[in-house]
């Protein structure tokens, strides 16, 4: 059963990146935090599949229980493969913990890095939140949480764009940090990095970026009603593109999608559709939960004959 986890974990990781031209078609909030929700508990599963395909070999060798006859028979069924392939489960399950708490070590670091202490560039008032401007000729949009908030711009962007369009690049970053976006593309971040060797993991990434910056577009527009100005806006930053943990205006992996969407708005998905974007995510969950029973029965079964099989 730690078999059907693992598979199902992989499976519920890979599906944002699968599923990404039916989920664009949602509004950009419920696809991200759907995409999240795979993400994360899919990488969850995977883990936690990994732990249990390894468990029976690691408590044989630490002597809990080392069981013969039946035992030996229950214990093979729980491991296909045997102690070896029980070992290799087990190490990658150390690894994969091990890349994803480097991961979440590397992303607050790059988080502090970034932030704009007060003898950097000009700070100004901005609702709860600070706007920043740094000195520089590179067309430069971010949003960085904290406390407080700050939506950091560069003086080559301020002197090239309007103020309409300067005004909806600022109201995209505040929607970043009023929907608490950075903690979705931390936690994406540190699943991206536990499951490198894992190219799909980089693909669901990339959809839940795209589906957080569009919809702190939407919710842009919400302020001042014109798709027209800030998709020149959008075209206008193009360049400016940072890491995947950081909320940004223009990232070059999500441009192409953002411009299609602010040009015309997607078009709603019907009900079979719907049907073919849920129907995947609800498989792979029953399959994690029912495996991670199976599995646990099983082991529970290994325990209460530990006192009546030969050692």
């Amino acid at each position: 059963m730690g078999v059907v986890m693992v598979l199902a974990g992989l499976g519920l990781v890979a599906l944002p990146g699968l599923a990404r031209s039916l989920g664009r078609r949602l509004a950009p909030s419920r696809w991200a935090a759907l995409a999240l929700a795979a993400i994360v508990i899919g990488g969850g599963v995977f883990e936690l599949g990994l732990l249990a395909y390894a468990a029976p070999t690691v408590l044989r060798a630490l002597g809990v229980p080392a069981l013969a006859s039946a035992c030996e028979r229950m214990l093979g069924a729980l491991v296909p493969g045997g102690a070896l392939v029980g070992w290799a489960a087990a190490a990658l399950g150390v690894l994969v913990a091990g890349l994803a708490a480097r991961g979440f070590l590397s992303g607050r670091r790059f988080r502090r890095v970034i932030r704009a202490e007060p003898c950097l560039g000009e700070h100004r008032p901005l609702g709860d939140h600070q706007l920043v401007v740094l000195p520089g000729k590179e067309l430069l949009a971010l949003s960085v949480a904290g406390r407080p908030g700050q939506v950091i711009v560069s003086s080559g962007l301020v002197a090239v764009l309007p103020d309409a369009e300067l005004a909806m690049v600022v109201a995209h970053e505040v929607a970043h940090l009023e929907y608490g976006h950075q903690r979705y593309l931390a936690l994406a971040g540190v699943l991206e990095a536990a499951l490198v060797f894992f190219p799909p993991a980089r693909k669901s990434v990339a959809a839940l970026h795209s589906a957080v910056e569009r919809w702190a577009d939407e919710a842009a527009i919400r302020e001042a009603h014109d798709r027209i100005v800030l998709r020149h806006a959008l075209l206008q930053v193009t360049q400016a593109a940072v890491g995947v943990e950081v909320a940004a205006f223009s990232a070059a992996d999500t441009v192409a999608e953002r411009l299609e969407a602010l040009q015309a708005r997607p078009t709603p998905l019907r009900t079979v559709s719907l049907g073919l974007l849920y129907s995947p995510g609800l498989v792979l969950g029953i399959a994690s939960v029912a495996g991670g029973a199976a599995w646990l029965g099983g082991l529970r079964m290994l325990f209460e004959m530990a006192g009546r099989c030969p050692l």
